[in-house]
C-alpha cells in the first residue's frame, strides 16, 4: 500500500495556502515560498495547494538541472499548457498588449531586438490578460513554480518581478525551493523571499509521534524501540521515511525490536539507494525506461521516452506500469517520478560516457520534432564534444535567443560548448564574435581577447570590419572612448566610401566622440567633412548620420528650412528608435529641431518615438523618447504633461540606469523651477551630482545649477555656475546656441544682482547679439527680456515690447509668457495702469492655464500692485491633478482598460488604479464612464 505521510503535521502551512488562494479569488495577490531541504514534503504541499484550487486556472512548473543551462525554459513549462490551448482569437486575446513580447518563447517566431527585458515585461502581462476576464482570461489564477532551485535564471528574474508587482492581481504566486545548492539563483531567491508581502513557509520534520504513525500505517504493530530507530535514522524527513518504509517491506523485514539493529546499520544515503535496489529488480525495459525519464530532467510523454530507451510504446507502456506499482514513477502522462530524489538517484546512476550518449540522442529526437533551439541545446551542453557542425550551428541559434532575452551568461555557456566542438573557418569566426558580444553584455574581460582572435582570422576585409566594429561596441561600453574611436578608424580605412556600411561605423563614431570632451577634436574633421559634402548637395542616405548633421546644422546657425530637410530625411523611413541606440539619433533630431523653434515638429517626432519604443516594448528607448517629448513641451508650456514624459527617466534609475542622469536632471529642476517648486528643484538637480566631468552632461548641469541658484537668490553662486557652463560648451565641446543652453541670460542677471552692472550688460548684450545673429525668435525674446530687466524703463519697455510682438505667432508659450509678466511690470512702474493691467490679466491667465505657478505669482503680485485681487488657481477639479493623474485620465477616457493604460505607460495595473481613484476624488466623480464628460468641461 502506498503511504502519504507528506502532509502530516502541515496544519499550519495548509492554511497559508488556502489563505493564498482565497486572497486569489478575491484579486489579491499573494507569494508563498516553501523552502526546506530535499524530502522535507514542499512538493507534496505544493500540490495540496492545487487541489484546494479547483476553481482557479492553475499552472505549474517544475526546475530541473538540465534546463536551468538555458534561458526561459521555466517559464516555457509553467506557460505552455495554456498557450499550447490558445487558438484563433484566443491566441490573440492571451498575447495582447506587450503580452506579444513573450509570444516567441511559444510559437517559435524570431525574438525581436529590444532592451533585453521584453520577454520579461511580455510574460508579466501574459500572466495579468490570463489572469484577466476578458477573452483569453480565466480569472484567478494559481502559479505553482516547483524546485526553483533548479529554475533558469531568466525564469527566475520573470517571477521575482511579477512577485513584486502582485498587487491587485487575482493571483496566487506559490514557490517551492530546496535548500542548498542554489548558489547560482542564490541572489533572486534571497530577493523573493525578501519580499515585504512573501510568506515564507519553512515545514519542519516529522515529529517522533508522527514518524510513529506513519509506520504503524505501513508496517503494522511496529515496536516502539523499531520506531525510534527509525527516527534516528530519518530525523523525520517525510521522504526518507517513506523510502525506508518502502525498503523494509521489499526486504520482508519486520517492525520487530529485532530489526532494529538493521535499521541501525542503515544511513540515510542507503535509504536513497535502495530505490536503485527496487529498480534492479525490475525488468530491463523497466529500468531503460526509468533511465529516459531521467534524462528528459523527470517528466516528458510516453512516446518520447519509449523511443529514447529504443522500445516499443506497447513495451513502454507496461514498463511505467511496473514503474508506478513499484513507486517509482507516478500514474499516467507526463511521466514524471514520484519525487525528484528518485530521479536524481537513477539519473547519477547512470555511467558518465552512457549519460552523455543519452543527451545526444535525446537532442537528436527533439530537433527531430522541431523543438525550439534553447530545448535541445540544454541536452548539448551534456554531451561530449564530437565536432559536429549542427551541434555548433543549435548552440549558437540558442545562444542568439538568449542573447535577444538578455541572458548573456546563458548565450556565454552554450557558446563555449559550441566551441569546445572546434569548429573551423568561417563558423569559427561568426562563434568568436558572438562570444564576444556575449562576454561584453556580461561584463567579462575575456571579450577583448575573443575579438583579437576573430580578426587574426577575418581574412577578408568585411570580416574585418565586422570584428572591428564589435572592438569598438565592446570598447563603448566598457567607457573605452579612445579605444572605441580607434577600431571605427580602423574599419573606416578598409571600407569604400560608398559602402552604406561606411555611414553607418561614421555615425557610431561621431556618437562616441562629438559629446566626449577629450574625444571631440578627433571626431571633429569627419564632422566637418560631413558638413562640407551636405553644402555641396550631398547628403548622406544614413538616418542617423543624417540626425547628427542636423544637429550640427542648428548648432551652427545654419536656417531653418536646411535643419528641417536633414531631420526630415532622417526621420523619413523611421521614428529612430533602433535596438542598438535605443533613440539616441531621435534625441539629435529633437534637440536640433527644438533649437530652431520647430517646436510642434520636435513633440510629433518624439511622440512617433514614443509609439514604436511602446510596440517595441523597450522601455528604455520610451523613457528617453519621453524624456525628450518633454523639452519642445517645456517650451511650449506644457508643463504638466512636460513633467509626465520625464517621469519614465526617474522609475528608469530606480532600476538602476544612470546614463541620462545629467540632461534628466537640468530638465526637471527647470520645470520644477517654472512650478515654483523650490524643494523639488533642489531635489532633482542631485540626480546630476555624479555626471562625468568629461561628458556634455557636466556644463548642461552646471547651467541648471546656475538657474536654480539665481532662483533662491544666491547670485554669487549662479554667476560662476553660467560662466562655467558656457566655457565648457564653448571649449569642450565648441557649441555656444542658446536654443539649447542659455548660459548668457542667467550670468547677467546674476552679476546685475551683484552689483556687476558693466559685467551684466556686456553679458546680456552678448546674448542678444548672437540670438539675433541665429534668427530664432525664442532666444530674441528671452535676450531682450534679460535686458528689459537690467535696462532703464524706457529701453526695457521697447525690448519687451518686441519680444512680445515677435513671440505672437510662436508656438513657445513659455517664453511668451515670461515676456508679458515683464512687460505689465514695467508698464505698471512706467505709471501706465490701464497697459499694465491689460497686459498682466493676460499674462496671469496665460500662466495659470499653463500651470506655470511661477509666472503666475510673479504676475499675481503686479495685479495686487495695481490693486486687484485675481482669482488662484483651483485646488480641485482638472487643475488639481497631476501631472501622471491627469495623463492616466487621458487615457482612461479615451476608452483604454487599465491594463492597456499601465501597458502604455510601462507601470502595473494597480498603479493605474491607485492614480485613477485619486483623479476620481479630486474631479468628484464614481465612474470610469463620467470621466470624459468631467474632463472637458473642467478644461472647456
Amino acid at each position: 500500500m502506498t503511504v502519504d505521510v507528506d502532509l502530516l503535521e502541515r496544519t499550519e502551512e495548509l492554511a497559508t495556502l488556502r489563505g493564498a488562494i482565497a486572497a486569489a479569488r478575491r484579486a489579491v495577490g499573494s507569494l508563498v515560498v516553501v523552502e526546506g531541504p530535499a524530502g522535507i514534503g514542499k512538493s507534496r504541499l505544493l500540490a495540496a495547494a492545487h487541489g484546494h484550487a479547483l476553481d482557479l486556472r492553475a499552472l505549474q512548473a517544475r526546475g530541473n538541472e538540465f534546463d536551468r543551462r538555458s534561458a526561459y525554459l521555466t517559464a516555457s513549462q509553467l506557460f505552455g499548457a495554456a498557450a499550447a490551448g490558445a487558438t484563433g482569437a484566443e491566441w490573440e486575446a492571451l498575447f495582447a498588449g506587450q503580452a506579444r513580447l513573450a509570444a516567441p518563447l511559444f510559437d517559435g517566431t524570431p525574438q525581436t531586438a529590444g532592451d533585453g527585458e521584453g520577454v520579461l515585461r511580455g510574460l508579466f502581462w501574459l500572466t495579468v490578460n490570463l489572469a484577466g476576464t476578458g477573452p483569453g482570461g480565466h480569472g484567478p489564477l494559481l502559479l505553482v513554480i516547483d524546485d526553483a532551485q533548479w529554475a533558469d535564471r531568466a525564469s527566475l528574474r520573470f517571477v521575482l518581478h511579477l512577485a513584486a508587482r502582485l498587487d491587485g492581481l487575482p493571483l496566487a504566486l506559490v514557490v517551492g525551493v530546496r535548500t542548498g545548492g542554489a548558489e547560482e539563483v542564490s541572489d533572486l531567491l534571497d530577493a523573493l523571499r525578501g519580499l515585504a508581502h512573501a510568506e515564507v513557509l519553512r515545514p519542519a520534520p516529522l515529529s517522533p509521534s508522527a514518524v510513529g504513525t506513519v509506520i504503524d500505517r505501513g508496517l503494522t504493530d511496529a515496536a516502539p524501540s523499531f520506531v525510534h530507530a527509525c527516527v534516528r535514522l530519518t530525523g523525520g524527513n517525510p521522504f526518507l521515511v517513506h523510502e525506508l518504509i518502502h525498503a523494509l517491506r521489499a526486504d520482508h523485514v519486520l517492525p520487530t525490536e529485532d530489526a532494529v539493529a538493521i535499521v541501525e546499520r542503515l544511513v540515510p544515503a542507503s535509504v536513497t539507494r535502495a530505490v536503485l535496489v527496487r529498480l534492479a529488480r525490475l525488468s530491463t525495459s523497466a529500468q531503460q525506461l526509468a533511465v529516459a525519464v531521467a534524462v528528459f530532467g523527470g517528466q516528458v510523454s510516453l512516446g518520447r521516452a519509449a523511443m529514447l530507451a529504443d522500445m516499443a510504446v506497447s513495451a513502454a507502456e507496461k514498463a511505467a506500469d511496473a514503474l508506478a506499482a513499484a513507486h517509482v514513477l507516478g500514474p499516467g502522462e507526463p511521466l514524471s517520478f514520484t519525487h525528484p530524489l528518485i530521479g536524481n538517484a537513477i539519473y547519477a546512476d547512470v555511467p558518465v560516457f552512457a549519460r552523455a550518449r543519452a543527451h545526444r540522442r535525446a537532442a537528436e529526437l527533439l530537433t527531430a520534432d522541431a523543438t525550439p533551439a534553447e530545448v535541445v541545446a540544454a541536452h548539448l551542453l551534456l554531451t561530449r564534444p564530437e565536432g559536429d557542425p549542427a551541434t555548433v550551428q543549435t548552440l549558437r541559434v540558442a545562444a542568439t535567443r538568449a542573447r535577444s532575452q538578455g541572458e548573456p551568461d546563458a548565450a556565454i555557456r552554450l557558446l563555449l560548448r559550441a566551441q569546445a566542438e572546434r569548429p573551423g573557418g568561417p563558423d569559427r569566426f561568426e562563434l568568436l564574435l558572438e562570444l564576444a558580444e556575449a562576454e561584453a553584455h556580461a561584463g567579462e574581460h575575456t571579450a577583448g581577447q575573443r575579438v583579437t582572435e576573430a580578426l587574426s582570422i577575418a581574412g577578408e576585409p568585411s570580416s574585418t570590419v565586422r570584428a572591428l566594429a564589435a572592438r569598438a561596441r565592446i570598447c563603448y561600453a566598457e567607457g573605452d572612448h579612445a579605444g572605441t574611436l580607434e577600431a571605427i578608424e580602423a574599419a573606416l580605412h578598409h571600407l569604400d566610401p560608398h559602402d552604406p556600411a561606411a555611414e553607418s561605423m561614421l555615425a557610431d563614431y561621431l556618437a562616441a566622440g562629438t559629446f566626449h570632451a577629450p574625444s571631440r577634436l578627433r571626431t571633429e574633421p569627419r564632422m566637418v567633412a560631413l558638413v562640407q559634402a551636405a553644402h555641396g548637395g550631398r547628403l548622406p542616405e544614413n538616418p542617423a548620420l543624417l540626425a547628427h548633421l542636423s544637429l550640427r546644422f542648428a548648432l551652427t546657425g545654419e536656417p531653418a528650412k536646411r535643419v528641417l530637410g536633414a531631420t526630415d530625411r532622417a526621420l523619413a523611413a523611421d521614428p529612430l528608435i533602433d535596438p542598438a541606440t535605443h533613440g539616441m539619433p531621435l534625441s539629435l533630431v529633437v534637440q536640433a529641431l527644438s533649437c530652431v523653434d520647430e517646436l510642434e515638429a520636435a513633440e510629433t517626432a518624439a511622440t512617433r518615438g514614443v509609439i514604436s519604443a511602446q510596440q517595441r516594448g523597450s522601455v528604455l528607448a520610451y523613457a528617453l523618447a519621453s524624456y525628450h517629448r518633454a523639452i519642445p513641451r517645456y517650451h511650449r508650456g506644457a508643463l504638466g504633461d512636460a513633467l509626465a514624459d520625464i517621469e519614465p527617466m526617474h522609475m528608469l534609475r530606480e532600476d538602476g540606469w544612470t546614463g541620462a542622469d545629467g540632461w534628466t536632471a537640468e530638465l526637471s529642476t527647470l520645470l520644477h523651477l517654472e512650478s515654483d517648486d523650490l524643494s523639488a528643484a533642489r531635489r532633482s538637480i542631485e540626480l546630476g551630482a555624479a555626471v562625468p566631468r568629461e561628458s556634455i552632461d557636466y556644463p548642461v548641469v552646471l547651467y541648471a545649477r546656475a538657474e536654480l541658484a539665481l532662483a533662491e537668490d544666491q547670485p554669487a553662486e549662479a554667476l560662476q555656475a553660467a560662466l562655467h557652463a558656457g566655457r565648457l560648451l564653448a571649449d569642450d565641446f565648441g557649441i555656444d546656441h542658446p536654443g539649447l543652453i542659455a548660459w548668457r541670460p542667467v550670468a547677467a542677471l546674476a552679476a546685475h544682482r551683484l552689483g556687476n552692472r558693466e559685467q551684466a550688460n556686456s553679458l546680456a548684450g552678448d546674448a542678444l547679439d548672437q540670438a539675433r545673429s541665429l534668427g530664432v525668435p525664442r532666444p530674441i525674446a528671452h535676450a531682450l527680456r534679460t535686458v528689459a530687466q537690467l535696462a532703464p524703463a524706457r529701453r526695457g519697455l521697447e525690448a519687451l515690447l518686441e519680444a512680445v510682438d515677435l513671440l505672437e505667432p510662436s508656438t513657445a508659450l513659455l517664453e511668451r509668457t515670461a515676456a508679458l509678466v515683464h512687460l505689465g511690470a514695467v508698464q505698471r512702474r512706467a505709471g501706465d495702469k490701464p497697459e499694465a493691467l491689460r497686459t498682466l490679466r493676460r499674462a496671469y491667465a496665460q500662466a495659470d492655464s499653463l500651470h506655470a505657478a511661477a509666472l503666475a505669482r510673479q504676475a499675481r503680485q503686479e495685479l495686487h500692485a495695481l490693486g486687484v485681487r485675481p482669482r488662484r488657481a483651483a485646488l480641485t477639479g482638472v487643475e488639481a491633478l497631476t501631472p501622471t493623474e491627469r495623463r492616466v485620465a487621458d487615457l482612461a477616457s479615451s476608452g483604454l482598460t487599465n491594463s492597456q493604460v499601465a501597458q502604455a505607460l510601462f507601470v502595473t495595473p494597480k498603479t493605474v488604479e491607485t492614480h485613477l481613484a485619486k483623479v476620481y476624488r479630486k474631479l468628484r466623480i464614481a465612474t470610469r464612464h463620467e470621466l470624459p464628460a468631467s474632463l472637458n468641461s473642467q478644461t472647456g
